[in-house]
């Protein structure tokens, strides 16, 4: 035993305990009252191991007023505390901006144990509150000394900046110098901004701490707004020339102004926002600033640090207001910080506002939610719009791109954030300020609160004297004499329900106040175990919100560092409780002017014992246990010790990207004005491709490949050389229609010559219907991979903008017949194009639709189709997917195609499907499909009974076609699209509708007339989940839904193949839509998913991070096959207007596989049509078809592959040919690669 290091520690901590006592000894008696009913916390020991201690939480408040949350009087709480709206205030123009209410933070300030409350009161004094009993305050300010004179104070934080022990108040003030008082310890503050550095004077809003560098002291991020000028609207020029003619803001504006382009000799100006300040401690009592002069310049609501990649080192996420992008500033390894949010977000808030962090689907990872102001019905939303017009080229060309609507950003444990706000339901929560994410409810599960309001109401499109500014007028005046009024709104609480499902409890929790609530903070004040909200209203006093939580157990956890800072900031705490695992990360400014405790909160639910508690602290230490139980406050010491370096574990990701020749290929967009011909178009359909096709072209046995182009940008043919490398065929008949847009296309032998010809179909609208370019392309090869065009009447005249094709023998003659889907009618969307059913008659293709397929010529704007036996009778059926309709199957009775949607269970299914692909998932012996759509995660939620709809008619009486889309709320049919948009389109509707009021008050009858509804065509969408088409083996189907994160973007290519080998089919699926109209902005909020099956038809979502799969871009076409020769599929992803993307499947272990290729006769070179049987060594069978033409505008090759663990094997394969023949083929033990004739 080493004494000598046990006495030296005993003598170390008699030092401090009698500093301590020494320091204790100068404390005043003005104290004394304060603390004399302190509960004790179990004492700190600076163990070098560290250590947790506990005591027990105190009992529960027994009121029940059948709510979660009572509002306590100020009788009952002594918080007195207002906002107050001071018309006369010379700073009165403020209440028109972000400083228009002050702020709240909560900190022990008398280290009693229990919560103290400081308000910020913009034109009023600060108030800082002592707690001296449960729920209990008292006003010390003026003894204090922090009530900050005459300065307006937005943002606060309570920390220990000087590490004495005690915590000290931190406070911006607007266009005067920030304060910081430091707590002597006695009941009294020291002002000591100046001596430390931190007297800024500037548009000062929120002071966000934390140890960026990790040197154990706390770090600034000082986030400012805008400078408003007191002097209003000017005539005066704010912009000229210096003498060197640059062009300049005149110096009495600068403060105010800058400048934001130039165009020409047009120089635009507007306000700017002040530049923020990183500012480093430097442990010596003053600070220094990390950042230059306007580098970090924002109009800032919120700034936010977190570790969402648990490196240890923390970010910042800042929110800005306007059309100032937000900063995701990313913390470099050598301290520095990067700029990383055009990388890392699809989009953000276009007004963000407050902001907050929390786990919010379960799955162990910080997510981020950035509030905004978008209206939670339809009358809001369409009142609040205004004029849209004058913002369209923000919306189309700001990048990342911005919308008026709450951000849900996912943790995808990769460097890019999932967005999820329209499908967790909480995209539009009102003028909101502050969200705060926390478990109110003790269940285990994140719940979110808004606060909402606004000083003036701003929503005053209607308004002609709000809409008029005149000279000298600020916007505060402005509102004053329009008499426009304050703008009043309830609070919202939403409860976690798991798997990203929220419940509007905001009634039901007793969360609905109605009023101008700003700042808001969680404390559980009363130290029983749940979460007070402290709430700082205008013009009415803060709301103390006690939490009535009953039955749920809980823990707090308290934290005291040693090599750490003291209150452990920046340190994430992880717990597990039977099957929950949970996670806090400590940060102090949260939801928007508003800093927290630091103190983690946990709801354990229906658990009263922790299994594991585990704290990784800034300075590197790791601590863990286990086996606590719940209902306790634990104060964790951090060890004192050097910690040790972790060793970092590497998780290999399942594929990788691939650098191969293939990856430099790109698609190339012309951009197309699609709502200069339809203005009110939901979505573009000039950009829906590419499409891809793989096939071996030149009969050396390696597949290649054409990449679809789009209009003046020809589709690419690439030759496999074999061992990964590829070569770019140029010129040649291909390169000579450039000027069509090109949708799917396919290799088949369309001549019964053996070898692979290219048939591509011409689609989009960039052109009138019945033009020529319209017209399909069909290229036969020589033999040898070169192509030429084939002679005219070979396809017969087809001028419609098509989609997909894809072939089988339908006809059982030996050779391949098409289908090919007509997608749009260019400047008549949404009405039916014509598909076609073209029989192969001898290498000449004859259009046999309506004599052998009525039902498939016009029924719907077809997305993509697969050839498949549905029903088990052995001849090729056709199932389509369509746009406004539900999925088709016609069934192949032996002498055309016919179909009965009821007799298939699928007559329901409206939606807006786009691909579709064919196995075996639930091991039956029969054929399902997986079909991708549009997914949950967009501003349409359609239902059975109330379905979108979307009308095509001649609504003005000018004998043209208008379109209206169309949706349900409270049983009422309502209209999408706001009046601007509409108006504009139908200029009958200015006059009919002469205020935004009266048109966001209309139902759609109102607007249109039933008369004129009943006249038009219309279509409906019931169902937008992607999902599973079970078959029950007869061609009647179930739909399963995927699991819901799959839903966060609409889904295109699709595919399913055993990726890991385990016998059971997967789906890849990849996402995004860059095409919807600007106001409703890219549907982007998925990186691709990886389902994996479990062989009885369910799938479990792997994540972006395990996957390696990370697709942000606006992906379309998915193929799959084995490029680096180890008999593993890889995917190949074609983006619209983008790069093409390739992964490897890199690492499957131990499994094997085995590839089949079937040798069929000229006409059916790949045995297209075939159903191969696998028999496995521990007797299981698995069947799978070849198909050409699947997913969403892809042909895979047609190689049929079959995985085994690595205890079995394949040990026969049976072929059903199309021609009616069959084969067996033994397989001999390690094949890998097999390839079977058709039998003459």
């Amino acid at each position: 035993m080493n004494y000598f290091r046990i006495a030296l520690t005993f003598l170390s901590a008699l030092t401090l305990l009698c500093s301590s006592c020494k320091k204790a000894s100068d404390k005043k008696s003005s104290l004394t009252a304060e603390v004399k009913n302190k509960k004790p916390i179990a004492s700190v020991n600076f163990d070098s191991e560290g250590k947790i201690e506990a005591s027990k939480l105190s009992s529960r408040n027994t009121q029940d007023n059948g709510k979660l949350f009572t509002r306590l009087s100020s009788k009952r709480t002594g918080v007195k505390f207002i906002n107050p709206i001071l018309k006369d205030n010379p700073k009165a123009y403020l209440y028109a901006s972000a400083m228009g209410c002050g702020g709240v933070a909560v900190g022990d300030v008398n280290g009693d144990g229990k919560p103290d409350l400081f308000f910020t009161g913009g034109p009023i004094p600060n108030q800082l509150l002592i707690q001296t009993d449960d729920l209990v305050f008292k006003d010390i300010t003026q003894g204090a000394g922090v009530g900050g004179g005459n300065s307006w104070g937005t943002g606060s934080s309570i920390i220990d900046i000087d590490k004495d022990g005690d915590l000290d108040i931190y406070v911006c003030n607007y266009d005067s110098a920030n304060a910081l008082y430091l707590n002597q310890g006695d009941g009294t503050f020291t002002e000591s901004a100046k001596s430390y550095g931190l007297d800024f004077i500037s548009a000062g809003h929120t002071p966000a701490f934390s140890d960026y560098d990790l040197d154990g002291d706390l770090d600034l991020y000082l986030m400012t707004n805008f400078f408003y000028d007191p002097r209003g609207k000017t005539t005066e020029k704010i912009v000229g020339y210096d003498r060197n003619k640059n062009v300049i803001v005149f110096p009495k504006f600068k403060k105010f102004y800058g400048i934001t382009g130039r165009v020409g000799d047009v120089v635009s100006h507007d306000t700017v926002g002040q530049s923020d300040r990183l500012l480093k401690n430097n442990g010596d009592g003053t600070f220094t600033s990390q950042t230059k002069e306007g580098e970090l310049i924002g109009k800032g609501n919120s700034a936010l640090w977190w570790d969402p990649d648990f490196d240890g080192r923390p970010d910042l996420f800042v929110a800005n207001d306007f059309k100032d992008p937000d900063f995701y500033l990313r913390n470099q390894p050598n301290g520095s910080f990067k700029n990383t949010i055009k990388s890392t977000v699809p989009h953000t808030a276009w007004f963000s506002m407050g902001t907050d962090s929390a786990d919010l689907d379960g799955d162990g990872r910080p997510d981020l939610l950035v509030a905004d102001m978008s209206g939670t019905n339809h009358y809001k939303q369409k009142i609040g719009m205004g004029a849209m017009s004058a913002s369209v080229e923000f919306l189309t060309t700001a990048f990342p791109r911005q919308y008026m609507r709450n951000a849900v950003f996912l943790n995808s444990g990769t460097d890019r954030l999932r967005e999820a706000a329209h499908m967790t339901g909480l995209a539009n929560s009102d003028w909101t300020w502050t969200v705060r994410l926390s478990d109110f409810d003790n269940d285990g599960l994140v719940d979110v609160f808004f606060t909402n309001g606004m000083a003036v109401n701003l929503n005053v499109a209607d308004n002609s004297e709000a809409t008029k500014i005149y000279p000298g007028e600020t916007e505060w005046a402005k509102h004053q004499r329009a008499k426009t009024g304050p703008l009043k709104e309830q609070n919202l609480a939403f409860q976690n329900l798991g798997d990203l499902n929220f419940n509007d409890v905001s009634k039901k929790w007793g969360l609905d106040h109605v009023g101008m609530s700003y700042a808001a903070t969680a404390s559980d004040l009363d130290r029983d175990g749940d979460l007070e909200l402290i709430v700082a209203n205008l013009e009415e006093e803060v709301s103390i919100l006690q939490n009535n939580s009953q039955g749920s157990h809980r823990i707090l956890v308290k934290l005291r560092g040693t090599r750490s800072n003291p209150a452990g900031i920046g340190s994430t705490i992880r717990i597990k409780s039977g099957s929950t695992k949970q996670i806090r990360y400590l940060t102090l400014s949260r939801g928007y002017m508003a800093s927290g405790e630091a103190i983690a909160h946990f709801g354990t639910g229906k658990y009263d014992k922790i299994d594991e508690l585990s704290v990784h602290w800034p300075s590197g230490h790791k601590q863990v246990f286990n086996n606590l139980s719940s209902d306790q406050i634990y104060t964790i010491t951090e060890p004192g010790k050097e910690p040790i370096k972790p060793q970092t574990k590497e998780t290999k990701e399942l594929f990788s990207p691939l650098p191969t020749s293939l990856a430099g290929l790109k698609h190339k967009e012309t951009l197309y004005d699609d709502y200069a011909v339809q203005p009110l178009l939901p979505q573009k359909n000039s950009q829906l491709g590419p499409g891809m096709a793989w096939g071996d072209i030149d009969g050396d046995g390696d597949d290649d490949f054409y990449l679809a182009g789009a209009k003046n940008d020809a589709g690419k043919l690439i030759r496999n050389n074999g061992s990964g490398k590829f070569t770019r065929l140029t010129g040649g008949a291909v390169a000579t229609d450039s000027a069509a847009e090109d949708m799917g296309a396919l290799f088949f032998d369309s001549d019964s010559d053996g070898d692979l010809d290219l048939y591509v179909v011409s689609g989009g609208v960039e052109c009138s219907k019945n033009d020529p370019i319209l017209q399909d392309r069909l290229y036969l090869n020589n033999g040898k991979g070169a192509f030429t065009k084939a002679p005219k009447g070979t396809l017969p005249e087809m001028h419609d903008s098509g989609s997909t094709v894809t072939c089988s023998d339908f006809d059982s003659d030996g050779d391949l017949d098409l289908f090919v889907g007509g997608r749009v009618v260019p400047g008549e969307y949404p009405t039916s194009p014509k598909s076609y059913l073209l029989q192969n008659v001898g290498g000449k293709f004859t259009d046999v639709t309506d004599s052998m397929a009525p039902g498939l010529r016009s029924y719907g704007m077809v997305t993509s189709a697969i050839w498949s036996d549905a029903n088990g009778d052995k001849r090729p059926d056709l199932l389509v997917t369509y746009h406004w309709a539900p999925i088709r199957v016609y069934i192949n009775n032996g002498s055309g195609l016919e179909s009965d949607p009821k007799a298939s269970g699928l007559s329901e299914l409206w939606g807006w499907w786009n691909g579709i692909s064919a196995g075996d998932v639930d091991s039956d012996g029969d054929i399902d499909y997986a079909v991708s759509n549009f997914g949950m995660n967009t501003k349409y939620h359609p239902k059975e009974k109330n379905p979108i709809r979307v009308f095509y008619g001649d609504f003005d009486g000018t004998g043209e076609s208008t379109i209206v889309e169309a949706k349900y709320e409270n049983n009422v049919l309502l209209p999408i699209r706001g009046r601007s948009c509409s108006s504009n389109a139908m200029p009958f509707l200015f006059d009919k509708f002469k205020t935004f009021d009266s048109f966001a008050r209309a139902s759609l009858q109102e607007i249109y007339t039933p008369n004129k509804l009943d006249n038009s065509k219309v279509y409906k969408a019931t169902e937008l989940h992607s999902g599973i088409l079970i078959n029950n083996g007869d061609g009647n189907f179930k739909f399963n839904p995927f699991p819901k994160i799959a839903q966060i973007a609409p889904g295109f290519g699709i595919d399913l193949s055993d990726f890991d080998g385990d016998g059971n089919l997967d789906i890849y699926m990849v996402q995004n839509f860059y095409g919807p109209e600007p106001e409703t902005g890219h549907m982007a909020g998925g990186l691709s998913q990886l389902l994996k099956g479990d062989g009885k038809g369910s799938f479990t979502p792997i994540s972006p991070e395990r996957s390696g799969l990370v697709v942000f871009e606006d992906a379309k076409s998915l193929t799959r096959k084995d490029l680096n020769g180890d008999g593993w599929n890889d995917y190949i992803v074609g983006v619209n207007n983008g790069n093409l993307k390739i992964f490897t499947n890199d690492n499957v272990t131990g499994n094997r596989i085995i590839s089949i290729n079937l040798k069929g006769i000229a006409g059916n070179t790949t045995g297209v049509g075939s159903l191969v049987t696998a028999k496995i060594s521990d007797g299981s069978v698995r069947v799978a078809e070849v198909y050409s033409g699947s997913g969403y505008l892809s042909q895979n090759p047609p190689t049929v592959s079959f995985a085994t663990k690595a205890s079995d094997k394949v040990t026969e394969v049976s072929v059903a040919w199309p021609n009616g023949k069959e084969s067996l083929t033994k397989i001999s033990e390690g094949s890998s690669m097999i390839e079977i004739k058709q039998p003459e």
